[in-house]
This record gives C-alpha cells, sequence and structure tokens, in this order.
C-alpha cells in the first residue's frame, strides 16, 4: 500500500506580504491537503501559529480582519510610516524615514527600538491565543536569530506567544526577546524561510512560500545609512533565493509593489495567496503522483 508521504510548510518573512500565506493555508483546506507541520519566520511564524491553533485558514483570515480594523492596529501605526518623495517607498526606505528621525532620541535614552515591548505583546495577543506549543493542532516550529550568537534558533516547547514575538520582533522596530538566556530577535535575519524546519522526517515533502520584495534598480545612495540599507536588502533577497533551493517545491506569490506596512491591503494579498495556492496543488500533485508510480514501480 502506498503511504502518505508528511508535508511540511515553511512559510517565510515579509510582513503584510505575509498575508499570502493564509490564501494558500486556505486552497489546501480546501483540496484537503493536509499539512503536517509548519515552520515560520517574522510573519510565517505569526500566521503559522494562528493556523495551528485550529488548523483553520478561515478563522485565521477573520482575526486578522478583526485586527486591522481594530484601534490596536491604528497605535502600532503601520500606515504613519513616512513617504519620501513622489515616489512608492520600498521596505527599507521607509524603515530609513521612521528611523532617521528618532535616532538621536533613541540612542539618547539607550532604547532598542521606537516601539515598546508593551504594544507588540498585546498585538500578538490579540492575533495569537494558544499559549503553548503542546497545545497546537499540528506540530509547529518558529524561528528567531541569536544576537549573541548570530544564529537562527528553532523554537517549538514551551511559551507560544513569546516565541513568536521572538521570531517577528522587526530590529529597531520592536526589542529582542530574552528565551533561555538567549537575546533572540526577527528570525529572517539568519532564516528567512524556515525550510530546513518544516521536516517530520527525512523523507518529508516541504514546500517553502517566499515573499521578498522585489529588487529593483535604485538611484545613487544619498549618505552612509542609505547605503547600509541598501546592502542589506541585497543581501535579504539573496539569502531568501538561496534557502528556498533546499525546498521540494517553492512558490513565490507576485505581491506587485505592496510594501510590508500595508496590512490594508489584505483582500488582494490573501487572493494573490490563493492564486499561489492553485499552482501549488497543482505541483504537489504533480509531486505525489510521481511518488506513487516509482513505489508500486520498485
Amino acid at each position: 500500500m502506498f503511504s502518505r508521504k508528511k508535508i511540511g510548510l515553511a512559510l517565510g518573512e515579509g510582513g503584510a506580504r505575509g498575508l499570502v500565506h493564509i490564501g494558500i493555508l486556505q486552497i489546501l483546506e480546501e483540496n484537503n491537503i493536509d499539512v503536517d507541520i509548519i515552520a515560520g519566520t517574522s510573519i510565517g511564524a505569526i500566521i503559522g501559529a494562528m493556523y495551528c491553533e485550529k488548523k483553520d485558514p478561515f478563522e485565521t483570515e477573520i482575526r486578522f480582519r478583526e485586527f486591522i480594523k481594530s484601534e490596536l492596529y491604528e497605535d502600532v501605526g503601520f500606515l504613519n510610516l513616512e513617504k519620501r518623495g513622489d515616489r512608492q517607498p520600498s521596505f527599507w526606505d521607509q524603515i530609513y524615514s521612521k528611523v532617521k528621525g528618532t535616532i538621536a532620541l533613541t540612542l539618547a535614552q539607550t532604547k532598542l527600538s521606537i516601539f515598546d515591548i508593551k504594544k507588540f505583546e498585546k498585538v500578538i495577543d490579540f492575533l495569537i491565543r494558544t499559549e503553548t506549543f503542546d497545545q497546537c493542532k499540528i506540530p509547529l516550529v518558529v524561528v528567531g536569530t541569536d544576537l549573541r550568537y548570530g544564529r537562527d534558533i528553532p523554537l517549538c516547547i514551551g511559551d507560544l506567544k513569546r516565541s513568536v514575538m521572538a521570531s517577528a520582533s522587526v530590529p529597531g522596530f520592536f526589542p529582542p526577546v530574552e528565551i533561555n538566556n538567549r537575546l533572540l530577535s526577527d528570525g529572517a535575519i539568519a532564516c528567512p524561510v524556515p525550510v530546513k524546519y518544516a521536516k517530520l522526517r527525512d523523507d518529508t515533502i516541504t514546500i517553502a512560500v517566499a515573499v521578498p520584495p522585489k529588487l529593483k534598480p535604485i538611484q545613487d545612495v544619498e549618505n552612509a545609512v542609505e547605503l547600509l540599507i541598501r546592502a542589506e536588502e541585497i543581501n535579504m533577497y539573496y539569502l531568501t533565493c538561496e534557502m528556498i533551493k533546499d525546498a521540494d517545491i517553492s512558490i513565490i506569490p507576485d505581491i506587485d509593489d505592496i510594501q510590508w506596512n500595508e496590512f490594508h491591503h489584505i483582500d488582494k494579498l490573501i487572493e494573490i495567496g490563493r492564486e499561489a495556492g492553485k499552482e501549488l496543488v497543482h505541483k504537489l500533485r504533480k509531486r505525489m503522483g510521481i511518488l506513487k508510480r516509482f513505489f508500486f514501480m520498485k
């Protein structure tokens, strides 16, 4: 008898762009394709945790919509990040615009972030109801970056919410989180798409979903800060591309020019995810069919 292969789903970073993960999970659900384990980084950790609570991607969508309509969402202020000039700002443009006006005060007060950790805790409490990993319906791994030792750290036991906070703590915006004597920050720093953690066993079929920003040509950089930001943007793009090579199936939805903070595009992003999910189902069924024929030929 042909035994069903286990399926592992790696959900990458990307801020609001990661809402495509919801659409992909919905299509998998509608096609009766079970995911056996999820590994998530940053927004992928948030969506992964929300899904693993009930294995209901439609409930995940409802809750995220409630968050976007809430006073808490307005208080976080994603939409208030300054635009530069007449062109659409990139992710890094927005970080630079936000940081440059506060950096002197931040350094003077020896802060590690623009936003207070309490505000982030409220966001996580609103989105995620599950307290511990063992309450999840399927195994979940969230990935943070150990700032002290410079390596990615998988988290899969204990306090789920705190682990997700660590995975999604964008440097400069939210402070690092201490867990088990490790100082953890955004998992995207070291592991933007956690393919290597989306496995239950060696023969698990791994699926990577990545939503990196488009690497477009820019005009000359104006100063050293912009130079450093551009260098990091390039590094992140190619690190993402390198990591998805380890997946059996990789999906990179076309998210147009939607920026990391534009959660109000949830309708479009989920629809993009659903279209990408249809492509994924086709690729997955094709692969499973090949594996099944190979099994019976042996």
